[in-house]
């Protein structure tokens, strides 16, 4: 028994490669290798010279650097060990209230209690055969161990470190995901090993080797793996596809390892990438690099921006993203000018959340307002008061005072007024009187930051003459009529819906986002006439969308967390080239791009990143999350692994079951995105409170430097 310390070697270090990037060449053969092609031939007989591919130069930033991503590893040794000790024990801890306690060190060795049953969800990738699971720990009296339910075994634990040993039967550990449960009332543990047969009397990898590590994760256009791993023997890099088909891309001597090995190009999937030893090997210094490319250079900061945030908006009612019926001809025409983001997921399904989270960058577990009646936090970040803070003039005109007055005194605003939803909730007015406050401070020559909360799409849904009965010609039945109320809501849950009904129902909201896209065209014409329109970035947001008969007969919102509720438009229009950004976004993004469009720094307590950036050159693979009481769920570009309530998780692949109808949880073929998204979840579940994208990275993409990094894989045996 042992406990190793993994260095943290941020980079590769001086002299594996400059700052402009490794320039790669490629043979006849595809093999890549370092600096030119090497011809080869044998004694006496001169070779043919290979032809030569234009050498390929690997930008310096970004890249993923695998050191500090170490708490997304799972690593092998004589088996699969689980790091109880250390930060990597989070991608299996998956409970929604983790039963593992903090670290503690008995005897010089750190091991973590546990309270009651603790239950581990991790990955089998090493056939079918006999196991063994070895629990390294230490505190006396009985550990027993169940596979997926079925009890295992255990056996008593000394006072000192000592490990308890359960055997596997044939048949038990297939591929794919299994849940390992453990249950000892005083035992601390340290680290448990899964043992493929034979392996237990291996001796184990010493000075922070392992015979194999195995990241899950979405290989950037182009990437190439830069390492010089430290081994003795041979070494392979493979990368695994979501079908399981298995390429090896290197094997060979350490080091024949090229500086720089391109992997393969595998579209949107998320793949399996192993690096394995015959004996053991460090991976120090690790990274997945891409081709250097052309930056735009980052435009100048806006004199102003206009954040409309449209209540109750889903992005699939937009052409600007797919194929719809509904008529948005002015939003349409502008996102064809500015940046798309086309997977924004709002942080909630619910307005006073997720508002929050809007206007401070931060999740509502941290801002405070986790439901109906969370007030906001004292520290919170709120938006209008940083940009106020700079000299700005701030104004917010809106039609939904539940969410947003909970924001005012935090805000600090300089005009807050909700005066129309107590007057007909129509966006016209609204946006006049928020066309007249820019207006104003462009005539005192301030700058300005202004929001805006039109009601539309949110219930009453209205009907609009000459908009809605495009889209249902009638007849207009009760018991909906031509208006569709919250308390009809209520009922159609209960109700045997016709079609027609459903029709009527649906036109009736369509109708209304057509509306809010005429007055959206209000605002760019008063901007213009303003004179400050060429100065100025219009944000156009939503805080959550809608169910419209998906799930059953469910309609409105915070019920759930899938694509109908989570699915937002984030649109930016002035201040950024035109570009449509396919990386995953979250509303908790939306307060430092306002920031940064202001040419204002994003305050340090804010949790999202500034996505400018984003827009001017294609950005890393990203993963984000959403919650809603005990519910989260997290997407990748593909792949959205939504839990429940009941901590049942489905995964839905978006891209071939868009409306997200069959769950793929339990398939073999999605074992991979499955497992992709489950350490990104584990990680969320054990440090949402403390996690900024500014300093920690991406939940799939921890940055260098996190705190995670140091302690991933302290403990093994």
């Amino acid at each position: 028994m042992r406990a190793i310390t993994l260095s943290l070697l941020l980079g590769l270090g001086c002299g594996t490669h400059s700052g402009d990037g490794v320039r790669v060449a490629e043979s006849a053969s595809g093999a890549r290798t370092a600096g030119s092609a090497q011809a080869s031939g044998t004694a006496g007989t001169a070779a043919p010279a290979a032809p030569v591919a234009p050498p390929v130069s690997l930008a310096a930033s970004p890249r993923i650097d695998l050191d500090a991503n170490r708490a997304r590893w799972h690593v092998y040794d004589r088996g699969l060990v689980l790091p109880v000790a250390g930060e990597g024990l989070r991608k299996y801890d998956l409970a929604y209230r983790s039963p593992w306690r903090e670290p503690m060190t008995v005897d010089g060795r750190r091991g973590r209690p546990a309270k009651g049953k603790a239950a581990l969800a991790f990955p089998w990738i090493d056939g079918d055969g006999a196991a063994t699971i070895v629990v390294h720990a230490t505190g006396g009296g009985k550990v027993s161990v169940a596979l997926d339910g079925k009890k295992l075994g255990g056996g008593e634990l000394s006072r000192g470190w000592g490990e308890v040993r359960v055997d596997v039967a044939p048949g038990l550990l297939t591929g794919g995901e299994h849940v390992l449960t453990v249950e000892g009332s005083r035992a601390v543990v340290s680290a448990i090993e899964i043992l493929e047969a034979g392996k237990a009397a291996d001796a184990p990898c010493a000075d922070g080797g392992w015979r194999r590590v195995s990241l899950y994760t979405e290989l950037p256009a182009g990437a190439h793996l830069v390492a010089k791993p430290a081994a003795t023997g041979p070494v392979r890099v493979a990368v695994t596809a979501e079908d399981g088909a298995r390429r090896v891309v290197h094997e060979g001597a350490a080091a024949t390892l090229p500086a720089a090995l391109a992997l393969p190009e595998v579209g949107d999937q998320v793949v399996r990438l192993d690096l394995e030893a015959d004996g053991c090997a460090r991976w120090d210094g690790a990274q997945l690099a891409v081709p250097a490319r052309d930056v735009a250079a980052r435009p100048a900061p806006v004199d102003n921006v206009v954040l409309v945030v449209i209540d109750t908006l889903r992005s699939d009612r937009l052409q600007a993203y797919g194929e719809t019926r509904v008529q948005t001809p002015w939003l349409t025409a502008a996102a064809a000018r500015g940046a798309v983001f086309l997977h924004n997921q709002s942080m909630a399904p619910s307005s006073p959340p997720s508002h929050a989270t809007i206007h401070t960058g931060q999740i509502p577990r941290v801002h405070g307002a986790t439901g109906d009646e969370g007030a906001i936090a004292d520290d919170a970040p709120v938006l209008a008061a940083i940009a106020g803070g700079a000299g700005l003039y701030t104004a917010f005109v809106g039609n939904n005072d539940f969410a947003m007055t909970r924001l005012r005194g935090p805000g600090g605003w300089d005009v807050f007024e909700t005066p129309f939803y107590r007057h007909g909730k129509d966006c016209g007015p609204m946006f006049e009187r928020g066309v007249a406050l820019a207006t104003e401070a462009a005539a005192a020559r301030r700058r300005f930051f202004l929001s805006l909360l039109p009601i539309e799409p949110h219930v009453a849904y209205r009907f609009h003459d000459g908009i809605t009965d495009t889209y249902f010609a009638g007849p207009w039945a009760k018991p909906f009529g031509k208006r569709v109320t919250s308390a009809h809501l209520g009922r159609i849950r209960k109700m045997r819906m016709t079609d027609a009904q459903w029709q009527q129902v649906r036109a009736l909201y369509d109708g209304e986002v057509t509306r809010v896209d005429r007055c959206l065209a209000t605002l760019e014409e008063g901007l213009r006439a303003a004179g400050v329109l060429d100065r100025t970035a219009i944000v156009i947001a939503s805080d959550h969308g809608e169910g419209l008969g998906e799930r059953g007969n469910n309609t409105g919102h915070a019920y759930g967390l899938n694509r109908e509720l989570v699915d937002t438009p984030l649109v930016i229009i002035g201040g950024v080239p035109a570009a449509r950004v396919a990386v995953p976004s979250s509303n908790a993004d939306i307060a430092p791009t306002v920031l940064e469009l202001l040419g204002l720094p994003a305050d340090a307590r804010m949790q999202g990143r500034a996505l400018v950036g984003d827009t001017l050159a294609p950005p890393l693979p990203r993963v984000v999350a959403s919650e809603y009481g005990k519910s989260y769920a997290v997407r990748a570009t593909r792949w959205h692994l939504v839990v429940g309530y009941s901590g049942k998780g489905e995964l839905f692949d978006r891209a071939a079951d868009p409306d997200q109808t069959s769950d793929k949880a339990g398939d073999p073929a999605a074992a991979i995105p499955l497992r992709y998204l489950r350490d990104a979840a584990g990680l969320y579940l054990a440090h949402r409170a403390d996690w900024k994208a500014a300093t920690w990275g991406a939940l799939n993409d921890l940055a260098p430097g996190n705190p995670l990094a140091k302690d991933a894989l302290l403990s093994a045996p």
